[in-house]
């Protein structure tokens, strides 16, 4: 009688060890299959052209690391979880990171939010390194994204800068509110030197973009903002570098006095070393009663075209920091 039940025990226990082996082993083939379908590179086509679809398991971010066509496949929202667990992972990368030039990035209509206060929207930060005969690294050029939405909440919808000699601190650990301060890196400063600006050749289109603070920050010389609505608080757009195009877009800023806003001025759209750029065919409001609300601030931007401009709530259609700056303004509307 013994021996029987020994014999059942022994049986029992060997289908255990085989149930525990099969498991273990389809554990490990479906993460193989998980690894290998998230490292394969999937062609798709869309609107007749080949493009490199971009999705996320979690559906937080994507990133670009080489040249080519893009397109996002999918909606990616980033937010934390009421109560978090030991070890439970939680988004910590931008939306969208660029880190390649030569690049075109197609949402296909699809919104991307990071609702934390740390998410961060497109983020594209190069130029700072020295390269091996001590000269600057070129920037990464010819970088386009659109068709789609970017949400953020704290942190800046588009951040897109070639740093140069990061002497601007301006965004550089700001504070944003209790415990929070921007990830936004350095900024150039060439004390007013625009020669030493390299052409990068960034193009936003067809986007909405909105923050609860700064919406844009751009720095390099020939982008291009056109058909984008941006939504957002003070500074909401922040422009550095010549031969601009910022046109058809529509700024809806969202003022408030300036120690309510980290000291940020009720600005919408504030360009700096901008020479010989243009502005046309935007409509900027500005809602709230901000004291000092401006529509347009220049710094160090000579020979600017501002041109056919309706703008909402400010007093004045631009302001001119100093006597470097000058604009030739036709056919602009103040309401």
């Amino acid at each position: 009688m013994m021996s029987k039940i020994m014999i059942r025990i022994n049986r029992l226990g060997a289908m255990f060890l085989a149930s525990v082996t099969l498991f273990l082993g389809a554990v490990g083939v479906a993460q193989g299959l998980e690894k290998e379908e998230t490292s394969k590179t999937n062609i798709v086509q869309y609107r007749g052209e080949n493009c490199i679809e971009l999705k996320d398991f979690n559906k937080w971010s994507v990133g670009v690391f080489r040249s080519g066509n893009y397109c996002v496949a999918q909606d990616l929202y980033q937010t934390l979880p009421m109560f978090r667990l030991p070890h439970q992972a939680v988004p910590m990368g931008a939306l969208i990171s660029i880190d390649s030039g030569n690049v075109t990035i197609d949402l296909m209509r699809h919104s991307l939010s990071a609702k934390i206060p740390y998410g961060k929207g497109v983020w594209l930060y190069d130029g700072r390194l020295l390269s091996n005969d001590g000269g600057r690294i070129a920037p990464y050029r010819a970088i386009r994204i659109g068709n789609g939405s970017i949400t953020t909440s704290k942190q800046a919808s588009v951040f897109m800068v070639h740093a140069g000699n990061e002497k601007n601190v301006r965004f550089y650990h700001k504070m944003l509110g209790v415990d929070v301060r921007s990830s936004a890196g350095k900024l150039a400063d060439y004390d007013g030197d625009i020669s030493q600006y390299r052409s990068t050749e960034y193009v936003l289109e067809n986007l909405t973009l909105e923050a609860d603070g700064t919406v844009i920050i751009m720095q390099g010389k020939s982008n291009v903002i056109r058909n984008c609505k941006i939504i957002g608080g003070n500074g909401a757009v922040n422009l550095y570098g010549p031969n601009l195009v910022f046109e058809n877009n529509e700024i809806i800023l969202r003022a408030k006095d300036q120690k309510e806003a980290g000291d940020e001025p009720p600005v919408a759209l504030y360009l700096e070393d901008a020479a010989d750029s243009v502005v046309r065919n935007n409509r900027i409001v500005i809602e709230g009663r901000a004291t000092g609300s401006e529509a347009i601030v220049l710094k160090n931007s000579r020979n600017v075209t501002l041109e056919g401009n309706t703008i909402t709530g400010a007093e004045e259609a631009y302001k001119l920091l100093d006597d470097r700056s000058s604009v030739r303004a036709a056919v602009n509307i103040m309401r």
